[in-house]
C-alpha cells in the first residue's frame, strides 16, 4: 500500500510519533511518501521515505495520514480537494472532531491495514469571488467560509441572499457559512446547531449580531448563497477553513454553494459521529 504522511508543524511529541509511524509502515513493507516541509520540520532524512512536494502526492495513494489536529487535517483536505484520496487523521491536538485515531494509534492502524474501517464522504463548500471586472476566483472549504470585520471599531454590514430571495441585511462582527462538517467548529462556538454530516446543507451563522433576534439559519444547499458588503467603504477578511485569507470589499460578491467535490475521511466502526459528539463534548457526564 501507499501512504502519504502530512503535517505542517513539529515539536518533540509530533516528531516521536512520526518516527514511530514511519517505522511501522516501512517495517510492514508499505511505500511511504512525506511532505517535504513536514520532513524538514521533523528532521526526517531516510532512504525508505520518499520526500515530495504538495503537488506531487501520488494519485494512487491509498491514504493520507494527517498527523496533528483538526487544523492539520483541514490543510490535508485542501491538498486533495480534486483527488479523492482518503484521509486518516491521527489526533495530537486537543479536540479532534475530524480525526479517527488518538495518541494510542497502533491498534487502530493495525485494524485499518486489515480493512476494518469505512469511508465517510464529507460535503465541501464552493466559494466563488465575483469581481467587478468580471474575473472570478474559486476556493473550496471542508469546514467553513468566514467573513470577519477588518475594522475593530465598526460593525460589518452584509447583505445575504439565498437564491433570489433576500435573507437578511446583517450588522455584525462577521458571518460563518459552514458545511455540516464545519457545524462543530467555529459555528458551534457562535451558537449554531450541530448538523449530521450526511445532510446536504449550508449553515449561516452570524457572529455577534447587533440584533438579538437574529439567529443561525440552515439552508438546503439547493440554492446559491450570495453575500456582499452593503457599506461602499466596508472592508473585511475572508477565511477559508481558517486559512487562505483574502482582503475583500464592496467591489465583489461572494457566492457559496455545495461543491461537487467530496472529501473522504477514514472512520473506525466504533468511532461514529454521534459517539464522537458524546465523547468530545462530554455529554452525559456530571460536572464535579
Amino acid at each position: 500500500m501507499k501512504f502519504a504522511l502530512w503535517g505542517f508543524q513539529s515539536d518533540g511529541e509530533i516528531k516521536k510519533y512520526v518516527l514511530e509511524i514511519l517505522d511501522k509502515l516501512t517495517d510492514d513493507g508499505h511505500a511511504v511518501f512525506m511532505l517535504d516541509t513536514f520532513a524538514e520540520q521533523t528532521e526526517i532524512t531516510r532512504p525508505d521515505v520518499n520526500i515530495i512536494q504538495e503537488n506531487d502526492i501520488p494519485a494512487d495513494a491509498d491514504f493520507i495520514i494527517s498527523v496533528g489536529g483538526d487544523g492539520t487535517l483541514l490543510s490535508a483536505a485542501q491538498a486533495v480537494m480534486r483527488t479523492p484520496i482518503p484521509i486518516l487523521g491521527i489526533n495530537l491536538g486537543s479536540l479532534g472532531f475530524l480525526t479517527s485515531l488518538e495518541r494510542d494509534w497502533r491498534a487502530g492502524l493495525d485494524s485499518i491495514l486489515k480493512g476494518h474501517y469505512h469511508i465517510e464522504e464529507r460535503m465541501v463548500l464552493n466559494c466563488r469571488l465575483e469581481f467587478e471586472d468580471g474575473t472570478e476566483e474559486t476556493l473550496w472549504a471542508l469546514n467553513d467560509v468566514v467573513i470577519e470585520r477588518a475594522d475593530i471599531f465598526n460593525l460589518l454590514a452584509l447583505e445575504v441572499r439565498v437564491g433570489e430571495q433576500l435573507l437578511n441585511r446583517y450588522l455584525c462582527d462577521g458571518l460563518i457559512l459552514s458545511s455540516p462538517t464545519g457545524s462543530t467548529a467555529y459555528a458551534l462556538s457562535a451558537g449554531g446547531p450541530i448538523i449530521d454530516p450526511n445532510v446536504e446543507a449550508v449553515l449561516i451563522t452570524p457572529i455577534s449580531p447587533h440584533t438579538l433576534s437574529v439567529r443561525p439559519v440552515v439552508t438546503t444547499g439547493e440554492n446559491n448563497i450570495y453575500i456582499s458588503l452593503s457599506n461602499p467603504d466596508g472592508h473585511a477578511h475572508l477565511h477559508i477553513d481558517g486559512k487562505n485569507t483574502r482582503q475583500i470589499d464592496s467591489s465583489l460578491r461572494i457566492r457559496v454553494r455545495p461543491s461537487s467535490y467530496r472529501i473522504e475521511l477514514v472512520v473506525m466502526p466504533e468511532n461514529t459521529f454521534y459517539n464522537k459528539l458524546r465523547k468530545k463534548l462530554n455529554w452525559g457526564q456530571r460536572s464535579s
